[in-house]
Parts: structure tokens; C-alpha cells; sequence
């Protein structure tokens, strides 16, 4: 859980994620190309990237852990009378299992549980919007990013004009998923007398703002598009939170080949407006289905 950033922004963002290759990108993902790409480039042969791919292979499979409650990114979705787990997460997925000659398989997770699956060896790649902070870096390598966001509110249409800054919120109750990017935003940008309400769903969280158990909740923009119109008591305001960083695929710690290998397959998927277009797609598919 993730937004247009400055050029100042981007650059800072290119230093802190140089060392695990998770640089500097555009939004909807374009020009990310960076100097920590370069470098990992150099440092990993094709010969290492053949030979994680081909670990997968005798596997027969890619596993994607993800958190499926984070429309447009990924969620459930009834399609034919069946419960499918879609968006455009999932597409980059499957376009990184295609490109091995492999199937995906998709495990559904809390949000604080995709990490440990990933670093306990049951799943390969974890895809959840989920942006590179300094504590996940020490557990996980991260790709470059392949998408940025913004972040709003979600406050009840009823107290809308209560907030017109983050000051607003002093001694009230704000959500964010356990875990996630949103509640270091919590702690570092609100009031110190905030206090957080942390659940590992965000339709839990969406729900105790609608009942009044919870006054707000951060969340990134394009999901949050998503739960104001899924729960119409809501609305997404903009208090000037800050943007959120970049998003990226996570692997094993030190698994640099693999890393390598998707970073390659990212940067295609980029070049050609493969991300940008399943964007585009899977935002009209989640406006759609609200409501089914």
C-alpha cells in the first residue's frame, strides 16, 4: 500500500533505493530508467538471471503473494459466477510468469504477511502496491518502481469540512493497514495526539469510519477513488498528505538475479505502455463493479 512526486522527490528517492535497485519512476511508470539499474545490470550476469529463472522453472510455477482488498491494484471480483483475484497487479504477474514459460499461482494474504512469505521461501515475488521504506529493505529486495500514487483521506462526507489540513485531525481516530506505507504517514505527518487504528483489511478500516469507530483513514488515491464509492458515506479529501513512494515488486533478500530478471521485465512492460494501459483498464473495471 502508494503518487505524483517532485523532480527534488524523485531524486532523493533514486539515493535511498540504489542499493537494492528500486529507482526513480514516472507516473503510470514511464522513464525509470536510473543509475541503480545500471549498476545491478553490471553486477548480474545473464548466466545468474538464466539460473533463477530456471529454479522457478523446475517448479513449474510463480508465486505472487499479494493483499487482494486494494482496488485497482488487486482484488476479488465475481466474473461468470466465480471469484477471481484481478487488476493490474495481477497483470504484471502474470506478464513476469509468461515471460519465464511458467504458471502464477496467487496467494492472498494480510498486507504484514506478504514480507514473511517472501523471505520464508513460500512465495517468489510479492505484487501489493507496496512501496520500499528502510525496514522492509533490510528484509526484502525490491525492483524498480513501476507505479506512483498519491495519497488521500477518507473522512464521512458529514465532517468533509471539518479537515483542510493534516492539523485538522489532532485527538482523533486515523486508519491505516497494519503494515503499510500509510502508517508511517500516520505517525510522521499527523498530530502526535492521532491515535492510529491499525487493521489488516481495508474494508474493516473503511467500515469503522463509516460507523463511527474511526474518524479517518489514509489511504493511496487510486484505491481510494474506489472506497468512496463503494461506501457513499465517505468521501476522499486532500489535507496535504504527503505523496507516497514509488511501487515495486518485492523478492528474497540477496535473491539479486531474480531481482535483476523482473526489473528487466518491468522496464519492457514500461517501455512498450503495457503498465500504463492496465492501469487505465483496471481503474474502469473497479468503478464498474462497485456495488456487484
Amino acid at each position: 500500500m502508494m503518487k505524483k512526486t517532485s523532480l527534488l522527490t524523485l531524486l532523493a528517492m533514486v539515493m535511498a533505493f540504489a542499493l537494492v535497485g528500486c529507482g526513480s519512476g514516472a507516473k503510470n511508470g514511464e522513464n525509470v530508467a536510473n543509475n541503480s539499474e545500471k549498476k545491478e545490470a553490471a553486477q548480474v550476469s545473464q548466466e545468474d538471471m538464466d539460473a533463477a529463472v530456471k529454479e522457478i522453472k523446475e517448479k513449474g510455477k510463480l508465486v505472487m503473494a499479494t493483499s487482494a482488498d486494494y482496488p485497482p491494484y488487486e482484488w476479488h471480483l465475481m466474473k461468470d459466477g466465480k471469484d477471481e483475484i484481478v487488476g493490474f497487479d495481477v497483470e504484471i504477474a502474470k506478464a513476469i510468469a509468461q515471460e519465464m514459460g511458467v504458471e502464477l499461482e496467487v496467494k492472498d494474504l494480510d498486507f504484514d504477511g506478504i514480507i514473511p512469505s517472501i523471505a520464508s521461501g513460500q512465495a517468489d515475488i510479492g505484487i501489493a502496491g507496496m512501496s520500499a521504506t528502510p525496514e522492509r529493505e533490510e528484509a526484502v529486495n525490491f525492483s524498480i518502481p513501476y507505479f506512483e500514487n498519491e495519497q488521500v483521506v477518507l473522512v464521512r462526507k458529514e465532517d468533509a469540512d471539518k479537515y483542510k489540513k493534516v492539523e485538522d485531525f489532532a485527538g482523533k481516530v486515523v486508519g491505516a493497514q497494519t503494515g503499510s506505507v500509510q502508517e508511517s504517514t500516520v505517525r510522521e505527518n499527523f498530530p502526535k495526539d492521532v491515535e492510529l487504528k491499525s487493521l489488516s483489511k481495508l474494508n474493516n478500516l473503511a467500515m469503522e469510519v463509516k460507523n463511527k469507530t474511526a474518524d479517518a483513514l489514509v489511504i493511496s488515491k487510486s484505491s481510494g477513488a474506489q472506497y468512496d464509492k463503494q461506501f457513499p458515506e465517505l468521501v476522499a479529501i486532500d489535507p496535504g498528505v504527503p505523496a507516497e513512494p514509488g511501487v515495486c515488486v518485492t523478492m528474497k533478500k540477496g535473491n539479486d538475479a531474480l531481482t535483476a530478471y523482473v526489473n528487466q521485465v518491468l522496464k519492457k512492460l514500461i517501455d512498450e505502455g503495457k503498465i500504463k494501459e492496465w492501469i487505465g483498464e483496471y481503474e474502469k473495471i473497479a468503478d464498474e463493479s462497485v456495488g456487484e
